[in-house]
């Protein structure tokens, strides 16, 4: 994938963003749950593909900073959130953050990224050693699902992308200097269905984790 055509998706589907999150509000309120659960509050947080805003603005840091590729998104981010004077959005990466985030993360963000690598290199550089890297992704093991569920017009189209596995991620992480301390999968269900859903979430869920639909990941950085 080219970044050129991942910011001209993005750009072109900004407009539409938020309805499709609406659309799929059970899975955007479990992973704020999710992050909620991995990262504090009334912390310095940088978002590494912010999208509109939404999840930044939802784990209520006491300075938040959110990075898109895509201008269109930034745009309404500044505007949706012109009010929270805790928020910045922008559409450069940062080279360097002061004082250093105490979380960093990225949801749904790596498989459209042209060199994961240098991305995870990047991050790394933000990073002292008290930075936390909180990193979300659809399960690799689900795209069959998901890509039935676009063609369906139940799922925002997800453009120019790679699912990148468990194995890889590792390898590419640890090369850019990072260290993992948790990974685990949440959400088998991730649409709400009367008593399906609840029953399944919260009592099959350990048995079946493999094959939820978030894959998550913790990573700090390793000792030089």
């Amino acid at each position: 994938m080219k970044n050129n055509l991942v910011k001209k998706h993005f750009d072109s589907v900004s407009t539409d963003y938020d309805y499709y999150k609406k659309k799929n509000s059970f899975y955007y309120d479990n992973l704020k749950l999710l992050l909620k659960s991995l990262i504090s509050e009334n912390k310095n947080i940088f978002e590494f593909g912010c999208g509109t805003g939404d999840l930044l603005s939802s784990l209520n840091p006491k300075k938040g900073l959110g990075y898109d590729i895509s201008g269109g998104m930034i745009k309404l981010a500044k505007t949706k959130h012109r009010f929270n004077k805790k928020l910045t959005f922008v559409s450069r990466l940062p080279t360097s953050i002061h004082p250093s985030p105490e979380y960093i993360f990225m949801s749904d963000v790596i498989e459209h990224l042209d060199n994961p690598k240098k991305e995870f290199t990047n991050i790394a550089k933000l990073m002292d050693r008290k930075t936390k890297f909180v990193m979300t992704m659809a399960n690799p093991r689900v795209e069959p699902i998901l890509m039935l569920a676009e063609k369906l017009k139940l799922k925002m189209p997800e453009g120019p992308h790679k699912r990148i596995v468990y194995g890889d991620i590792i390898a590419l992480t640890k090369k850019a200097g990072l260290r993992l301390v948790r990974h685990d999968y949440k959400l088998l269900i991730p649409i709400k269905i009367p008593v399906i859903t609840n029953l399944f979430n919260k009592y099959m869920e350990k048995y079946f984790k493999g094959l939820a639909f978030i894959e998550y990941f913790v990573f700090t950085k390793k000792d030089r």
